[in-house]
């Protein structure tokens, strides 16, 4: 079984180039299970009747890999909102992530915001999902919407926290899983913490990186560069 993860495309108005780039590789590259670790549009919103028009190719490519594929979405703090269409697409999809068995290893699949940020996240999330918000912005046209949303996005990716090791290790420590996989810190990641290790796939805005989990080993790639870190992993 090999997992493919990629997670931080942000994708809007503009990253043509990039969404076809991930396209192409979700597409050529080897792998069993698809996971979308969060955050791969820099805004989403689901509508009863609309969705949004930008990175049609990237969403028409996954919807076509779930027909075959085992395909995972775990929402993020710009694309919260995921549901309903994904469902009906045939992606599973999980709000604050998901574990998986492989190779005899716990793993936890989250795009991280909850987890290793402060309590703004949290904050934020419990806003998004709430009904009574969910209902105010579903009254807006889709245009007005999107473009608060965009507002809003750019806002909060200039005040996104900081993040340290210490605080990271600490937490992975504490998990009842062997593996975190973790987006949101969009640098590419793998890094034992005791017996555990924690990995990060970096982003598909700025490095244009993602990973590749298999029963005996964790890769990182670049899209240009190929495998830029990996890690054998013993037989539990």
């Amino acid at each position: 079984m090999r997992f493919l993860v990629v997670s931080d495309s942000h994708f809007f108005f503009g990253s043509e180039r990039r969404e076809e780039m991930l396209s192409d590789l979700l597409r050529r590259e080897k792998y069993d299970v698809l996971v979308l670790l969060g955050d791969m549009y820099d805004f989403w919103y689901e509508y009863r009747t609309v969705i949004p028009k930008y990175a049609f190719l990237f969403t028409a490519t996954v919807i076509m890999l779930a027909r075959d594929k085992e395909v995972h979405y775990v929402s993020g703090n710009h694309d919260a909102w995921i549901g309903t269409f994904w469902r009906k697409a045939g992606v599973y999809v999980h709000r604050y992530g998901f574990q998986r068995n492989l190779g005899g290893r716990k793993i936890l699949f989250t795009h991280g915001d909850y987890i290793f940020g402060s309590r703004r996240p949290g904050l934020i999330r419990a806003l998004f999902h709430s009904g009574w918000a969910n209902f105010l912005f579903s009254l807006l046209h889709p245009d007005l919407g999107i473009k608060l949303a965009r507002s809003f996005s750019k806002e909060s990716r200039r005040r996104e926290e900081e993040f340290d090791f210490s605080n990271i290790d600490r937490i992975v420590s504490q998990k009842a899983v062997d593996v975190v996989i973790s987006g949101h810190l969009h640098l590419p990641i793998i890094r034992e913490v005791g017996k555990k290790l924690f990995v990060c796939p970096g982003d598909w805005l700025d490095n244009l990186s993602y990973a590749l989990i298999s029963d005996n080993a964790v890769e990182i790639k670049r899209l240009k560069d190929g495998i830029i870190m990996r890690k054998i992993l013993k037989v539990p």
